[in-house]
């Protein structure tokens, strides 16, 4: 099986994955939630591409899963798996009860972004550019914007190309890529980090390989 099958079956068990954890949510704490994914790896015989991150309410970007009960706001769920030694990587936002219109706001803000970079994605298109338009979209939340705006995927889950305003390289076809714009920050004593990242592959279209929804998924909560 060739690496972009490879992936294609990784980024399906993601979707699996995904949707069970929103169809069927009784999860105390981050962990809970992390021990289920890893649960799931092990019964559909793959490895994480890296430890998953799953945050509630938290500015950091690579956060590590805590026991602390869940809350009303935000929740990262950010994993992957390796089928036959490719990654797969994933992140989305959803919202446990009710988001007001400031929140809605700032998902949509991201999302949005998101989805207006995609677009951008052309054949020898500047991926430095590329991150600076990124920016551009998020207005006055660019300076929480802390990390660059996506990477290549292979047999390791951060490789080229560079996806980043430091990077001098250019789209090119046959490329599989991440496209992942956040923003993390704290506000009225409040930490809120909200991510949107899928796995894409470069051809003479654009095709996303991460299916799940993107729209603001709300948990009864």
């Amino acid at each position: 099986m060739n690496k972009l099958n490879s992936i294609k079956k990784a980024c399906k068990i993601n979707n699996i994955i995904f949707k069970e954890i929103i169809n069927d949510f009784n999860f105390k704490t981050e962990k809970d939630i992390s021990n289920y994914i890893k649960k799931r790896f092990n019964e559909f015989k793959v490895k994480a591409s890296y430890p998953s991150i799953v945050a509630n309410n938290n500015k950091t970007i690579h956060a590590k899963p805590r026991n602390k009960k869940l809350e009303r706001g935000f929740l990262i769920l950010d994993f992957g798996c390796k089928y036959n030694s490719y990654c797969s990587d994933m992140t989305r936002t959803i919202f446990l009860g009710n988001p007001n219109k400031e929140e809605i706001k700032l998902y949509n803000l991201v999302l949005n972004c998101q989805k207006k970079c995609i677009k951008k994605l052309k054949i020898n298109y500047s991926y430095c550019d590329l991150e600076l338009y990124a920016r551009s979209l998020l207005k006055e939340y660019k300076p929480y914007f802390l990390h660059s705006l996506g990477h290549g995927v292979g047999k390791k889950i951060h490789d080229l190309p560079k996806i980043s305003i430091i990077s001098n390289e250019k789209v090119k076809k046959n490329e599989i890529i991440t496209i992942e714009p956040g923003i993390y920050f704290k506000k009225d004593n409040k930490e809120i980090g909200i991510r949107v990242e899928d796995t894409i592959y470069i051809e003479n279209k654009i095709e996303v390989l991460s299916k799940s929804p993107k729209n603001l998924i709300t948990i009864d909560f």
